[in-house]
């Protein structure tokens, strides 16, 4: 059974304001002809390896092409905890993402006001269950405690402290096999110690190019690493260790900080790659 998706159209996307370094100069600067045909392509090379479902892009809100900032869904009780935008221009998604997902049968949990937190944009499972928690730009430092009350199992923080990589899943990829890529220079020291303790040799290092080409806002499905550009340093390491890597452009997407991570969300997570792993032992 193919992982699940969730994708939204690009009808709406622009760069309409400056909420992070990679928007600045960039409000009305989006080809939108071009931002169609880079977004299309990306569905394409999911589509083969994926089951994706739609949202529709509302102009309104620019940024909701952006569904890893949806929530964090939780498969096994088929719940997602909604997010709670830190910026004003991006907090009427909320009330179209609870829209969608209760239309596509799952119970949204609120968090309380006051708590920012920003989905799988600054959460991620890895292949062993562990969740990891961006805290810094976008999360604010209370959101694993309250994460914790409807998530089973560990959930270890990260403090995010270069500005640029404002959310974690721009400086952090949890790989399937228990590998993870990672941009050093995102983390504060005892956050790259935790993470170098958690995942010893497993943990691959991205040079300063490669954290900003955004390779480790890279998307995981079907034996795939599908990113907007990799170096041929880390496309030689993926291989070597069985992915295979696949580039597609999204340059325009990088102009309001996102790239193909952030224009998706897994409904299934770690536990989709812990079921397959489990077939894979039998």
């Amino acid at each position: 059974m193919p992982e699940t998706l969730v994708m939204c159209t690009p009808e709406g996307y622009s760069v309409s304001y400056e909420i992070n370094p990679w928007m600045k100069h960039q409000v009305g600067n989006v080809s939108h002809a071009r931002a169609t045909a880079q977004w299309q392509a990306l569905h394409a090379t999911l589509a083969k390896v994926a089951d994706i479902k739609l949202m529709s892009g509302d102009a309104a809100w620019p940024d909701l092409v952006f569904t890893a900032n949806a929530g964090l869904p939780l498969p096994r009780e088929r719940k997602i905890i909604l997010s709670n935008f830190r910026y004003p221009q991006r907090q009427g998604e909320k009330a179209l993402n609870r829209t969608w997902f209760e239309k596509d049968g799952w119970t949204c949990i609120e968090l309380p006001d006051g708590v920012t937190f920003e989905g799988a944009g600054d959460a991620l499972f890895d292949s062993l269950g562990r969740l990891w928690v961006g805290r810094g730009p976008r999360s604010d430092v209370t959101a694993p405690q309250h994460l914790a009350r409807h998530v089973d199992g560990p959930i270890h923080s990260l403090i995010l402290v270069n500005p640029a990589f404002y959310h974690l899943d721009t400086c952090f990829c949890p790989l399937p096999n228990g590998y993870a890529m990672y941009l050093a220079d995102a983390f504060d020291q005892p956050s790259r110690e935790l993470l170098a303790r958690m995942f010893g040799d497993k943990l691959i290092a991205l040079s300063a190019e490669e954290g900003n080409l955004f390779c480790a806002n890279a998307v995981c499905a079907g034996g795939m690493v599908v990113m907007n550009q990799v170096t041929p340093r880390l496309k030689g390491i993926l291989e070597e260790l069985g992915y295979t890597v696949v580039e597609t452009p999204l340059t325009e997407f990088m102009k309001s900080g996102g790239s193909a991570k952030c224009l998706t969300l897994s409904l299934d997570g770690w536990l989709f790659e812990a079921i397959r792993s489990a077939g894979k032992a039998s």
